[in-house]
Protein backbone atom coordinates (compact mmCIF):
# COMPACT_ATOMS: atom_id res chain seq x y z
CA UNK A 1 0.00 0.00 0.00
CA UNK A 2 0.98 3.61 -0.52
CA UNK A 3 3.44 4.13 2.30
CA UNK A 4 1.63 7.00 4.98
CA UNK A 5 3.61 8.80 7.31
CA UNK A 6 1.08 11.10 9.46
CA UNK A 7 3.86 12.53 11.15
CA UNK A 8 5.15 14.48 7.78
CA UNK A 9 1.76 14.53 6.46
CA UNK A 10 3.15 12.61 3.30
CA UNK A 11 2.14 9.22 1.63
CA UNK A 12 4.29 7.99 -1.56
CA UNK A 13 2.87 5.64 -3.51
CA UNK A 14 5.88 2.83 -5.01
CA UNK A 15 6.07 1.51 -8.07
CA UNK A 16 8.33 -1.10 -8.99
CA UNK A 17 11.40 -0.82 -10.92
CA UNK A 18 11.22 2.95 -10.45
CA UNK A 19 13.64 3.19 -7.42
CA UNK A 20 10.97 2.01 -5.23
CA UNK A 21 13.10 -0.06 -3.17
CA UNK A 22 15.76 2.37 -2.18
CA UNK A 23 12.92 5.37 -1.61
CA UNK A 24 11.18 2.76 0.47
CA UNK A 25 14.17 2.35 2.90
CA UNK A 26 14.37 6.04 3.05
CA UNK A 27 10.70 6.04 4.14
CA UNK A 28 11.48 3.32 7.00
CA UNK A 29 14.21 5.62 8.08
CA UNK A 30 11.97 8.53 8.78
CA UNK A 31 9.73 6.65 10.49
CA UNK A 32 11.92 4.43 12.79
CA UNK A 33 14.84 6.99 13.09
CA UNK A 34 17.05 3.82 11.80
CA UNK A 35 18.21 1.79 8.65
CA UNK A 36 16.21 -1.22 7.55
CA UNK A 37 17.80 -4.40 7.67
CA UNK A 38 16.57 -7.79 6.25
CA UNK A 39 15.66 -10.50 8.48
CA UNK A 40 14.19 -13.53 9.00
CA UNK A 41 10.68 -14.14 10.53
CA UNK A 42 9.84 -17.37 11.77
CA UNK A 43 12.10 -19.00 8.85
CA UNK A 44 11.23 -16.90 6.36
CA UNK A 45 12.98 -14.11 5.01
CA UNK A 46 11.51 -10.62 6.05
CA UNK A 47 12.49 -7.98 3.28
CA UNK A 48 11.64 -4.12 2.76
CA UNK A 49 9.25 -5.06 0.55
CA UNK A 50 7.18 -7.35 3.10
CA UNK A 51 7.12 -4.18 5.77
CA UNK A 52 6.28 -1.86 2.43
CA UNK A 53 4.34 -3.89 0.09
CA UNK A 54 3.42 -2.84 -3.53
CA UNK A 55 -0.47 -2.48 -4.23
CA UNK A 56 -2.95 -1.87 -6.61
CA UNK A 57 -4.17 1.88 -6.49
CA UNK A 58 -7.62 1.35 -5.27
CA UNK A 59 -6.29 -1.01 -2.23
CA UNK A 60 -4.91 2.27 -0.88
CA UNK A 61 -6.74 4.32 1.93
CA UNK A 62 -7.43 6.92 0.24
CA UNK A 63 -9.84 8.65 2.32
CA UNK A 64 -7.52 8.56 5.04
CA UNK A 65 -4.79 10.49 2.87
CA UNK A 66 -6.95 12.87 1.41
CA UNK A 67 -4.81 15.89 2.96
CA UNK A 68 -1.69 14.24 2.52
CA UNK A 69 0.85 15.39 0.43
CA UNK A 70 0.87 12.33 -2.47
CA UNK A 71 3.80 12.00 -3.93
CA UNK A 72 4.97 9.16 -6.56
CA UNK A 73 8.39 8.67 -8.98
CA UNK A 74 7.74 7.94 -12.58
CA UNK A 75 9.96 6.25 -15.09
CA UNK A 76 9.71 5.88 -19.24
CA UNK A 77 7.95 2.93 -19.53
CA UNK A 78 10.80 0.81 -22.30
CA UNK A 79 13.19 1.70 -19.68
CA UNK A 80 11.43 0.45 -16.87
CA UNK A 81 10.46 -2.55 -18.88
CA UNK A 82 14.23 -3.04 -19.80
CA UNK A 83 15.19 -2.91 -15.64
CA UNK A 84 12.73 -5.32 -14.86
CA UNK A 85 14.24 -7.66 -17.29
CA UNK A 86 17.52 -7.06 -16.34
CA UNK A 87 17.01 -7.22 -12.69
CA UNK A 88 14.64 -9.63 -12.43
CA UNK A 89 15.23 -12.27 -15.44
CA UNK A 90 19.07 -12.32 -15.48
CA UNK A 91 20.11 -11.16 -12.43
CA UNK A 92 17.59 -12.99 -9.94
CA UNK A 93 17.17 -15.83 -12.94
CA UNK A 94 13.12 -15.65 -11.66
CA UNK A 95 13.00 -17.47 -15.02
CA UNK A 96 15.05 -20.30 -15.05
CA UNK A 97 14.16 -24.04 -15.89
CA UNK A 98 13.11 -24.47 -12.24
CA UNK A 99 11.14 -21.66 -11.50
CA UNK A 100 8.52 -22.77 -14.72
CA UNK A 101 5.88 -24.73 -14.07
CA UNK A 102 4.87 -27.55 -16.51
CA UNK A 103 2.10 -25.81 -17.03
CA UNK A 104 4.26 -22.40 -18.00
CA UNK A 105 6.23 -24.62 -20.42
CA UNK A 106 3.24 -26.10 -22.01
CA UNK A 107 2.14 -22.73 -22.82
CA UNK A 108 5.12 -21.82 -24.81
CA UNK A 109 7.37 -20.33 -21.76
CA UNK A 110 11.05 -20.74 -22.93
CA UNK A 111 13.67 -20.98 -19.57
CA UNK A 112 15.82 -18.23 -19.32
CA UNK A 113 14.09 -16.03 -22.59
CA UNK A 114 16.56 -13.87 -24.30
CA UNK A 115 14.95 -10.20 -24.86
CA UNK A 116 12.93 -10.41 -27.83
CA UNK A 117 11.49 -13.61 -26.81
CA UNK A 118 10.59 -12.48 -23.57
CA UNK A 119 8.62 -9.22 -25.46
CA UNK A 120 7.45 -12.11 -27.40
CA UNK A 121 5.77 -13.89 -25.10
CA UNK A 122 5.02 -11.59 -21.80
CA UNK A 123 1.51 -12.69 -21.83
CA UNK A 124 2.75 -16.23 -20.95
CA UNK A 125 5.75 -15.19 -18.63
CA UNK A 126 3.22 -12.60 -16.37
CA UNK A 127 0.48 -15.37 -16.45
CA UNK A 128 2.78 -17.92 -14.84
CA UNK A 129 5.45 -15.77 -12.73
CA UNK A 130 3.75 -13.75 -9.74
CA UNK A 131 7.29 -12.14 -9.89
CA UNK A 132 7.46 -10.59 -13.45
CA UNK A 133 3.72 -9.59 -13.43
CA UNK A 134 4.26 -7.38 -10.61
CA UNK A 135 7.51 -5.85 -12.01
CA UNK A 136 5.86 -5.79 -15.56
CA UNK A 137 2.16 -4.16 -14.70
CA UNK A 138 1.45 -0.83 -15.62
CA UNK A 139 2.17 2.27 -13.88
CA UNK A 140 -1.45 3.16 -13.70
CA UNK A 141 -2.02 -0.34 -11.60
CA UNK A 142 -0.31 1.06 -9.08
CA UNK A 143 -1.40 4.93 -9.58
CA UNK A 144 -4.18 4.76 -11.01
CA UNK A 145 -4.86 7.36 -14.34
CA UNK A 146 -5.55 10.30 -12.96
CA UNK A 147 -2.28 12.43 -12.51
CA UNK A 148 -3.75 15.43 -11.22
CA UNK A 149 -4.31 12.58 -7.70
CA UNK A 150 -1.03 13.54 -6.76
CA UNK A 151 0.21 16.67 -5.44
CA UNK A 152 4.24 15.72 -6.84
CA UNK A 153 4.92 13.59 -9.22
CA UNK A 154 8.92 12.98 -9.65
CA UNK A 155 10.74 11.52 -12.58
CA UNK A 156 13.63 9.44 -12.09
CA UNK A 157 16.07 11.82 -13.07
CA UNK A 158 14.66 13.97 -9.70
CA UNK A 159 15.49 11.59 -7.14
CA UNK A 160 17.28 13.74 -5.47
CA UNK A 161 14.65 16.57 -5.49
CA UNK A 162 12.64 13.53 -3.47
CA UNK A 163 15.12 12.95 -1.13
CA UNK A 164 16.17 17.17 0.07
CA UNK A 165 11.91 17.62 0.30
CA UNK A 166 11.53 14.29 2.16
CA UNK A 167 14.88 15.69 4.39
CA UNK A 168 13.38 19.36 4.52
CA UNK A 169 10.34 17.59 5.63
CA UNK A 170 11.13 14.94 7.91
CA UNK A 171 13.89 17.39 9.48
CA UNK A 172 16.16 14.00 8.96
CA UNK A 173 19.57 14.42 6.62
CA UNK A 174 18.27 11.46 4.26
CA UNK A 175 20.24 9.72 1.43
CA UNK A 176 18.44 7.70 -0.91
CA UNK A 177 20.74 4.43 -1.03
CA UNK A 178 21.43 2.03 -4.37
CA UNK A 179 19.14 -0.91 -4.06
CA UNK A 180 18.03 -3.81 -6.85
CA UNK A 181 20.76 -2.86 -9.60
CA UNK A 182 21.89 -5.85 -10.39
CA UNK A 183 21.76 -7.09 -13.84
CA UNK A 184 23.38 -5.94 -17.01
CA UNK A 185 22.62 -2.53 -18.37
CA UNK A 186 20.53 -2.65 -21.38
CA UNK A 187 19.50 -0.16 -23.87
CA UNK A 188 16.83 0.73 -26.23
CA UNK A 189 18.61 0.07 -29.27
CA UNK A 190 18.87 -3.45 -28.19
CA UNK A 191 15.37 -3.96 -28.64
CA UNK A 192 13.70 -4.32 -32.50
CA UNK A 193 11.55 -2.23 -34.06
CA UNK A 194 8.37 -4.59 -33.57
CA UNK A 195 9.81 -5.43 -29.49
CA UNK A 196 9.49 -1.23 -28.87
CA UNK A 197 6.06 -1.02 -30.97
CA UNK A 198 4.86 -4.43 -28.58
CA UNK A 199 6.22 -2.80 -25.16
CA UNK A 200 4.59 0.82 -25.96
CA UNK A 201 1.22 -0.62 -26.73
CA UNK A 202 1.48 -2.30 -23.73
CA UNK A 203 1.92 0.49 -21.87
CA UNK A 204 -0.28 2.71 -23.83
CA UNK A 205 -2.71 3.99 -20.74
CA UNK A 206 0.44 4.83 -19.03
CA UNK A 207 1.62 6.82 -21.86
CA UNK A 208 -1.74 8.03 -22.07
CA UNK A 209 -1.81 9.12 -18.35
CA UNK A 210 1.93 10.47 -17.49
CA UNK A 211 4.34 12.57 -18.92
CA UNK A 212 7.75 10.92 -19.03
CA UNK A 213 11.21 11.76 -19.43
Amino acid sequence: MAITVDKINVSYFPVPKVACTSIKHVFYTIENKREFHPSIRNGAHFHIHNYYPSVPFQNNPHDRIRRHHRVCVVRDPIKRFLSSYSNRVCFHKELGKEHLSPKAISAGAEPDPDLEVFVEKLEIYREHSRSIRAHTDPHVFYLGGDRDYYSKIYQMSDLDDLVLDLSARSGIDLELPHKQAGGPKISVDSLSSNAIEKIKKFYDEDYQSYDFL
